[in-house]
């Protein structure tokens, strides 16, 4: 009996080797990942803006923009600066305005003394993620700038308009951000060093619509 289980011994164990090693390749094989992905998010900012329905004839619509840091890291955004919103100089900070006659003449919105206030530290809002940031938003004296393209010079006519803001940061040239005293600035190891931490893109809000009307008598 003893002679004869040990010569069956070697047979069993093939046949269990047999039997199990093909499950075991199965386990170590890479399993095709179940979890659905969607499309990268690319974009790291996106812009909302909103107004009041309705604004008074000869007075402008008061209009929030609230820029959002898409992205998991904090970085650094730039505001409307002194001549931001003729496309000057970067980044843009610029309102895209219809009315009942039409789009708005941008030769006719621009009003430019010539002169630049110069790129400051300060000027520079650091956005951690997932936060929000005001283009428009009060620095000090000297920052951030309104946009003319909100004078209440061009609401002068009742009727609907139509308003879409652009932001563009989508220059890698300090120079052309500088304003005046372009040579310090390049020159200036800080600012370049938060220059180089704004995300460089361009994004346009949502469209609002306003209605323009007369005052109530």
């Amino acid at each position: 009996m003893r002679h004869t289980l040990i010569k069956t011994l070697p047979l069993e164990l093939l046949l269990i080797c047999l039997i199990c090693v093909p499950f075991a390749i199965i386990a170590v094989l890479p399993r095709e990942s179940t979890v659905s992905e969607g499309p990268p998010d690319t974009e790291p900012l996106s812009c909302t803006i909103h107004a009041e329905p309705t604004c008074e004839m000869g007075k402008a619509p008061k209009v929030t923009v609230a820029i959002k840091n898409r992205t998991t890291r904090a970085f650094y955004l730039v505001g409307s600066l002194d001549a931001s919103d003729c496309k000057l100089r970067y980044p843009h900070c610029y309102f895209e305005v219809t009315g009942p006659n039409g789009e708005l003449d941008p030769r006719d919105v621009i009003r430019f003394c010539g002169n630049m206030n110069t790129l400051r530290e300060q000027d520079f809002v650091k956005v951690p993620a997932g936060k929000l940031f005001d283009p428009y938003q009060h620095l000090d004296h000297y920052g951030f700038f309104s946009a003319q393209q909100l004078s209440p010079h061009y609401f002068r006519t009742a009727g609907e308009y139509h308003i879409r803001f652009v932001y563009s940061t989508k220059c890698d040239t300090i120079a052309k951000w500088a304003g005046d005293g372009r040579d310090r600035v390049a020159n200036e190891k800080e600012l370049v060093d938060l220059f180089n931490q704004v995300p460089k893109v361009e994004i346009k809000s949502n469209e609002i619509k306003v209605i323009v009307a007369a005052p109530r008598k």
